[in-house]
């Protein structure tokens, strides 16, 4: 081989071929050890990550699905509800009007009871002024007539 002697930059000579074949084999290996390890990794991960999302939009699906369950069963609960308060409101009501009904029958009997009682202390009261009332006729009578009269 032939020295060039001049005053490139590059030369084309010997070393330059042995300089190119090394890098080449530097990119093999490179690319074997570093390169391909690194791509499938980076693969796994971007699977891995596309998976996720994946999960992330079924999981808001679920979830859209679950609030919606949730608002219908929320909805059912405050119609039974709504239904359990009439109607216990209405039992109410109704018991209500029962002992209502039952006091005003007792008030009535308890009137008509202590109408009776008056009538009778009246009757009573009746029967001893008319007897209290002959006396005393009798007694005056007697005072006025100045003379006894007989019973």
């Amino acid at each position: 081989m032939e020295i060039i002697a001049t005053t490139a930059l590059i030369s084309i000579n010997g070393t330059f071929i042995v300089q190119l074949v090394s890098f080449l084999i530097f990119l093999y290996v490179i690319n074997r050890i570093m390169f391909r390890p690194l791509l499938n990794t980076i693969d796994q991960r971007d699977d891995y990550i596309d998976r996720f999302k994946d999960d992330i939009v079924t999981g808001r699906d679920n979830l859209g699905q679950l609030i919606r369950e949730l608002d219908k069963q929320r909805a059912q609960v405050i119609k039974e509800a709504d239904a359990m308060v009439h109607s216990l409101e209405a039992e109410g009501d109704r018991r209500a009007s029962e002992l209502v009904e039952e006091a005003r029958q007792q008030i009535t009997a308890l009137r008509h009871e202590t109408e009776n009682q008056v009538k009778d202390q009246v009757q009573q009261a009746r029967q001893a002024l008319a007897g209290e009332v002959d006396a005393i006729t009798v007694t005056i009578l007697e005072k006025v007539l100045h003379r006894r009269l007989s019973s």
